[in-house]
């Protein structure tokens, strides 16, 4: 089971971190309850290092979180991630979703 926190901050930003198990069992619970109506503010911070064990679905929800927050208009920057993200996205070179340095660099200048 995967827990997910997130916080709207008063300086324009949205802090989610996603811990537990992300997997079949808990995606689309989680997509439901925190994220099919969720209104990011302009930056948005991820921080996925507490995530325990990751399958196809859990990696589907974070790619389909990301391309939403693009969708709305807002940056995201993701802190750290956990090993079972950076080994399954080098696993299925998926690593442009999670390193990206360009949305980085634009989200550290505002």
């Amino acid at each position: 089971m995967s827990t997910v926190k997130v916080i709207q901050k008063r300086n324009n930003s949205t802090e989610i971190t996603i811990s537990g198990d992300l997997n079949i069992y808990s995606a689309m619970e989680n997509y439901q309850t925190h994220f099919q109506t969720l209104k990011f503010k302009e930056k948005v911070i991820l921080e996925l290092s507490a995530i325990d064990e990751v399958d196809t679905a859990g990696m589907q929800l974070l790619i389909a979180l990301l391309k939403v927050i693009k969708q709305q208009g807002s940056h995201y920057l993701i802190k750290t991630t956990s090993d079972s993200i950076n080994d399954y996205s080098k696993l299925f070179n998926l690593d442009h979703y999670f390193i990206n340095n360009d949305v980085i660099t634009r989200l550290e200048e505002q």
